[in-house]
């Protein structure tokens, strides 16, 4: 839902905050006021192409900010699929800005952004028809995708299962081509392969042993002074003069004695001799170190060696011991594939044969599902145009079968119409009338709605050519296309106008020698005024008061 939209210095708009509600918001005002800037600035925020003509007169920037509010669950994933940031709650705010030398600055919530990724993104949320080109429908690659939603669960099913087939056919396909494209390349392939896995199973790697090589490389290193230190332990604890393992023993032959005249000091003799057994294990375990470190320098030299061939080929085959290995199982398989590529061309030709057969079955059953329900839409939609004052159209869906076939199935679609008798049916691209392409938008949007996850439809225009029961029939579709959807309208008329659940006047205003647009929410009383001014003209009668509160009064029969 558009919540909000914030405009500053475009054309006659000095600065607006308009803030919309959910249903049908109205927007009516005299000829000139504005309204049509307000649907130039919403879509020059959605990315729409502009220049820097629109900027008010006197100034060197235009800024433009929406507020969206994104309920559909699939919209915000699509949004987030986009590599944009959406809090939960599905906020979305999109600026953009012109200056004078032509320059657009775009943001999305606070992060700048290209114009092309705003016009993506908001092409996802917001459909305007008129006489602007930010239309979803015009667009044939939607045709298909309303179509098949309108079909329901029927055609689910059958995409379903024939997107698991067409998955499983493009792998069969990747599989052969593999083979296929090694062509007269085949024994250079083969040899490469070899050379690979003869170079990895050389040097025996396995992983870990880099890390326990530098391990005892730095030992190595340091072999000397750890020589030095573990021989100059064991003299201070058992060889050298005045040792601690001589003193222990000048201090147990004293106790001894000592017990002798003391029987309460004997049970020392025994701690001590626990002290003098643990420095025994001691000065054993820092012997066999010393050892250790008695090392020359080609030991060093061996341990570096082994490092840097282990570096060499881990560089070459995936950066570590792990990813080397791997790369090692991977290029035994392809070698094996290679070496039995023939026969498994045959097989995998086979499965591709009997793949296709099943998909050209499903997507039989696709096409005719489509078929059927095509109908269906067709005469809802021309009722509707008929409703609409457009008793001469005929709309109908193309449904033409292609030579391939994709996960879709095999079915090329595209909506056309005709909106007057003796025309040509056209795509709906072709039609040139603002007017007629609003009707035919709120036709199809009607029989349509919740089949797309565009939450806000914008009708510019809509009012065009009609009046009396056309625009009757024109509110009512409007009222009831407002209840799933949040819709913006301008209008003339004041069927549509008394429909309305948010109703907005826009006018022009002169002040200071200033030209300016002001838009302002109207009241219950305002809104029969407004009403009524679109009944009877610049002339307001207690009688077409009255005519504009039995409208307004008819709201909520309409509703």
């Amino acid at each position: 839902m558009l919540s909000e939209i914030y405009i500053k210095n475009i054309a006659i708009i000095d600065e607006i905050n308009i803030s919309f509600g959910p249903g049908l918001n109205i927007l009516s005002g005299e000829t000139g006021a504005g309204k049509s800037i307000i649907i130039d600035s919403i879509n020059f925020v959605l990315g729409e192409r502009a220049s820097k003509d629109i900027i008010k007169h006197g100034k060197n920037e235009a800024f433009v900010s929406a507020l969206i509010n994104i309920e559909s669950k699939k919209a915000i994933s699509a949004v987030r699929d986009m590599g944009i940031e959406i809090e939960n709650g599905g906020e979305l705010l999109i600026s953009r800005s012109i200056n004078a030398t032509g320059r657009n600055t775009c943001k999305i919530n606070g992060r700048p952004a290209s114009v092309s990724i705003l016009k993506a993104i908001s092409s996802l949320l917001i459909d305007i028809h008129g006489q602007h080109q930010h239309q979803s429908l015009l667009d044939p690659k939607k045709h298909i995708e309303l179509l098949n939603i309108f079909c329901g669960e029927e055609l689910q099913h059958a995409l379903s299962v024939n997107e698991t087939l067409f998955r499983e056919y493009r792998e069969y396909r990747k599989q052969l081509a593999a083979l296929s494209g090694l062509g007269k390349d085949r024994e250079t392939a083969v040899s490469i392969l070899r050379f690979q896995i003869d170079e990895i199973r050389e040097a025996s790697i396995k992983v870990g042993e880099e890390e326990q090589l530098r391990e005892k490389q730095a030992f190595l290193f340091n072999a000397a002074k750890i020589k030095e230190l573990s021989n100059n332990i064991v003299n201070l604890l058992y060889r050298g003069d005045g040792s601690a393992a001589e003193k222990i023993g000048d201090a147990e032959g004293l106790f001894i004695s000592l017990a002798k005249l003391d029987d309460s000091v004997g049970e020392n003799i025994s701690q001590l001799e626990e002290v003098r057994e643990r420095l025994d294990v001691i000065t054993e375990f820092m012997r066999d170190y010393a050892e250790k470190a008695d090392v020359s320098d080609s030991d060093l030299e061996e341990v570096d060696n082994r490092i840097e061939k282990i570096r060499r080929i881990t560089a070459k085959y995936g950066g570590n011991e792990e990813e080397c290995l791997k790369f090692c199982a991977e290029a035994e398989k392809k070698l094996d594939a290679i070496l039995e590529s023939e026969e498994l061309a045959k097989e995998i030709n086979r499965a591709i044969s009997s793949k296709k057969k099943e998909i050209y079955k499903t997507c039989l059953e696709i096409s005719e599902i489509r078929q059927k329900f095509a109908g269906k839409i067709e005469k809802e939609i021309e009722s509707n145009l008929h409703g609409l004052g457009m008793e001469d159209a005929l709309f109908r869906i193309n449904i033409n079968r292609k030579r391939t076939f994709d996960k879709t199935g095999m079915d090329d679609v595209e909506f056309f119409i005709r909106t007057n008798k003796g025309e040509e049916l056209k795509r709906l691209s072709e039609i040139a009338s603002g007017g007629e392409m609003s009707r035919v938008m709120l036709s199809i949007k009607s029989v349509l709605a919740g089949c797309d996850d565009i939450e806000t439809f914008i009708f510019d225009e809509i009012d065009t050519g009609i009046s009396g029961r056309t625009a009757q029939q024109v509110a009512v579709k409007m009222s009831a296309l407002g209840k799933t959807n949040q819709i913006l309208c301008i209008t003339h008329l004041p069927q549509i106008c008394a429909v309305g659940d948010s109703n907005y006047l826009i006018e022009k205003i002169v002040e200071n020698d200033e030209t300016k647009t002001i838009v302002s929410r109207l009241d219950e009383e305002s809104i029969i005024g407004e009403i009524a001014r679109l009944t009877g003209g610049a002339e307001i009668t207690e009688s077409t008061l009255k005519a504009a509160r039995d409208l307004r009064k008819g709201k909520n029969a309409v509703k």
